[in-house]
C-alpha cells in the first residue's frame, strides 16, 4: 500500500469513530463517549503526520 491509500484508510477509521463517539457521547454514556471520540483521534493524527513526513 502506498501512503495515500494508508492515509485514507485512517481517513475514514477517524470520520467513522468520531461520528460513532459524538452519537454514543449524545445518546448514551458520555464518558465512554469521550474515549471513543479520543481513539478516532489517535489515527486522524496518525494521519497527519504522514502528511508531514512526505
Amino acid at each position: 500500500m502506498n501512503k495515500d491509500k494508508i492515509r485514507n484508510l485512517l481517513n475514514i477509521i477517524f470520520m467513522i469513530g468520531a461520528i460513532v463517539g459524538v452519537i454514543y457521547y449524545l445518546t448514551k454514556d458520555r464518558t465512554i463517549g469521550t474515549y471513543i471520540i479520543l481513539i478516532s483521534m489517535c489515527f486522524k493524527i496518525a494521519e497527519s503526520s504522514l502528511r508531514m513526513i512526505k
